[in-house]
């Protein structure tokens, strides 16, 4: 969590939001003492419902974070609507 004082947040709020929308959290400080902690929407509820579904054994963390490009396409031989009705000749 990155911290950051009033001064600085007023001089950098547009850098500092970019991150925040990236996924980091800020915290905000008054003459050293925290005063608010930016976070990305909706992020509060949900972590603290997945650090409670952790805790209770019920969701593992993933070992790896999430990848940063959507996988690649790759042209198909044939049409989706000809694999799907040759699978479906294929189950009769």
């Amino acid at each position: 969590m990155r911290v950051i004082g009033i001064r600085d947040l007023k001089q950098s709020l547009s850098e500092t939001l970019r991150a925040v929308g990236r996924g980091e959290h800020v915290r905000v400080t008054r003459r050293g003492r925290p005063v608010a902690d930016i976070v990305p929407a909706g992020a509060a509820a949900a972590d603290d419902r997945l650090r409670r579904l952790v805790a209770e054994g019920r969701l593992v963390p993933p070992v790896r974070g999430k990848p940063r490009h959507a996988p690649k396409l790759v042209k198909a031989a044939r049409q989706a609507s000809t694999l799907v009705l040759a699978e479906r000749e294929a189950e009769r």
